[in-house]
């Protein structure tokens, strides 16, 4: 018993993470070449898991329940802490579209009927959710979590017989960046790093191994996914991974894909959304309702107004929202360092610190000038 709130905070980061990038990451490894996928979910991989444990020190060197925007405006002032919410809430709300996009293709897709009507009857049904808050969120993040896991096995005992080791023989260094921005979507999920914290009130001490191990079992589950998928569909994946493989396997998967598809896009819209609604809640000082209200009208008016492709639109919220917002939060990091207001549970050696910044705004600044140039390569 006494392990549950480590298990509840890495299944809040972990349901956080998994969402509807995974969906489209065996997409990009098939156009990258499978192996060129893996080189670049191993660098995100890293980034993300350094980039969560400095995210982590600042929240523990701080008095006070903020979410990342707060955080920033504390410790850089207040023109970045209005960049970052910009940016931030630009980028969850367009989390929240890929969500809203993707549920509906996925419930259309077993239940037949038109996606908007799928769509918006989740989008109610996930409203009551975030109207009440944290406490029902992660016990149901730790149930969806689990489920998760058991989806990804029995998929990969259904895939057995139409495994193609061939399809995995790809690699293409001149394509090393095309996965970019839509693996960066699917290892985001800083915006949880605050909530994890509050998950672990008084057991501050478990913190940065849920950090670790949150942040590292997405991308496990991701490789996994992605070799199955591309192992079956090769160069024929699709956009929307379990389509290609009903294409081959037929109606069974085609259920059972997209009843995962489901799980992991509740997870990660219940806590992203709780997350908007907390920066406008805790940072903004919104009253409670107002805070509800913009995080699901905001979505749901850019859905209307075009924007609708479900691939352009985590692959942009990757590399231009987390990216930039990304290299701000190193500079808060070290500003946090200089300025704690309290004993931090734990703290990165300068050692490691240091360079692992200066790696993370390359990757982070060479990520988002590739995505500029071939923002309409995907």
């Amino acid at each position: 018993m006494k392990n549950i709130p480590l298990f509840q905070a890495i299944a809040t980061l972990v349901g956080t993470i998994i969402g509807a990038g995974i969906l489209g990451i065996p997409y990009v490894f098939a156009q990258a070449g499978f192996w060129t996928g893996v080189v670049v979910l191993a660098i995100v991989t890293f980034a993300m898991i350094s980039i969560k444990l400095m995210f982590g020190e600042i929240t523990l060197r701080t008095y006070g329940k903020h979410q990342v925007s707060g955080y920033v405006e504390k410790y850089l002032g207040k023109f970045w802490k209005n960049l970052t919410s910009f940016i931030l809430v630009l980028a969850i709300s367009g989390s929240l579209l890929a969500y809203f996009v993707g549920i509906g293709e996925v419930l259309s897709a077993v239940l037949g009927g038109a996606q908007i009507f799928w769509s918006l009857l989740f989008y109610i049904l996930a409203a009551i959710f975030l109207y009440f808050g944290i406490k029902l969120i992660k016990n149901t993040e730790f149930i969806l979590s689990l489920a998760i896991f058991l989806i990804v096995f029995i998929i990969l005992l259904l895939s057995l017989d139409h495994f193609n080791p061939n399809n995995l023989l790809t690699f293409n260094l001149t394509k090393i960046l095309l996965p970019y921005g839509v693996v960066l979507f699917a290892c985001s999920g800083m915006v949880a790093v605050p909530e994890v914290r509050e998950i672990l009130f008084h057991k501050e001490h478990l913190f940065k191994k849920s950090i670790f191990l949150g942040a590292l079992i997405p991308s496990l589950v991701y490789l996994m996914f992605a070799w199955i998928v591309i192992s079956v569909t090769g160069e024929s994946t699709t956009e929307v991974a379990t389509v290609g493989l009903g294409n081959v396997m037929g109606p069974t998967i085609i259920i059972i894909g997209n009843v995962f598809a489901f799980f992991t896009i509740s997870t990660s819209f219940l806590t992203v959304g709780l997350a908007l609604k907390e920066i406008y809640n805790y940072d903004f000082k919104m009253p409670h309702f107002l805070a509800w209200l913009l995080t699901l009208i905001v979505p749901l008016a850019i859905y209307f107004l075009g924007l609708q492709d479900f691939i352009k639109i985590i692959s942009l919220v990757g590399a231009l929202g987390f990216g930039v917002n990304g290299v701000i939060y190193i500079f808060a990091y070290w500003q946090a360092r200089k300025k704690s207001e309290r004993q931090p549970e734990y703290a990165l050696s300068k050692k490691f610190a240091l360079p692992v910044s200066v790696f993370l705004v390359l990757v982070f600044v060479g990520g988002l000038i590739y995505t500029l140039v071939n923002i309409v390569s995907f």
